[in-house]
């Protein structure tokens, strides 16, 4: 009698281990605080998708979808944080373009001051000597209309007009009052730094000034009077 054996089946392989799952989650996970990473992060969470869509790397999907979970965080983190920085970037340009006022109308009020020192007549901007550039973006007023430097070539033209409406809705009278050398000399700017229908209104002047909200103004301080940064 023959002895009859029964095969016994081998043994199924454990599955595979892949590090890339983690690799993926610890990318997502740094992707939250150092932007640069999120894309990686995103690219090798779908890549450990592919992977463990495989039966011998089935033991990690989890790992996987937990770093896929994460990148969709980040996309979202990343869009609230364009929603503050872009808003706030905006505005730091708009400020850096209000420079160019402020430092023309100290140079406006170190001109007048000069030449009342020295008795010269203040009868423009030429003969001060002031010349913003080509590129100037506010128009400069020191006498309306026959004084007025325009706004550069390479910027939207502001009318006259429109100027004049700036000045009045401010309450900026820009001038020479009085006979100099005891004159009062008061010279302004109007600009459109962010292109909306608001004009941006500063003005310097030789004598301390009261604004419309009761704010003293120094002598020689330019003064914000409509800030189109904020409206």
């Amino acid at each position: 009698m023959r002895d009859v054996t029964t095969p016994i089946p081998p043994e199924s392989a454990p599955p595979k281990k892949t590090i890339l799952p983690g690799v993926a989650l610890g990318f997502t996970i740094a992707g939250l605080c150092i932007i640069c990473l999120w894309p990686v992060g995103l690219v090798l969470a779908i890549l450990a998708m592919v992977k463990t869509g495989k039966p011998e790397h089935a033991g990690r999907r989890g790992l996987a979808i937990a770093a896929l979970c994460v990148a969709g965080l980040g996309l979202l983190t990343i869009g609230i944080q364009a929603a503050i920085a872009i808003p706030n970037f905006i505005k730091f340009q708009s400020r850096a373009k209000q420079a160019e006022c402020r430092s023309n109308l100290k140079a406006v009020f170190t001109a007048a001051r000069v030449s009342l020192a020295d008795d010269q007549p203040l009868v423009s901007f030429e003969e001060m000597g002031i010349e913003p550039g080509p590129r100037n973006r506010y128009a400069y007023v020191l006498r309306m209309p026959e004084d007025v430097i325009p706004v550069g070539a390479a910027f939207p033209a502001i009318e006259p007009e429109a100027i004049q409406a700036a000045l009045d809705q401010a309450g900026v009278k820009p001038g020479v009052e009085g006979t100099c050398p005891d004159c009062v000399v008061t010279a302004a700017c109007v600009g459109n730094v962010d292109n909306d229908d608001t004009l941006d209104v500063w003005s310097i002047s030789t004598v301390d000034r009261t604004a419309a909200n009761g704010e003293t103004i120094p002598l020689g301080a330019p003064y914000n009077h409509v800030n189109d940064v904020r409206q």
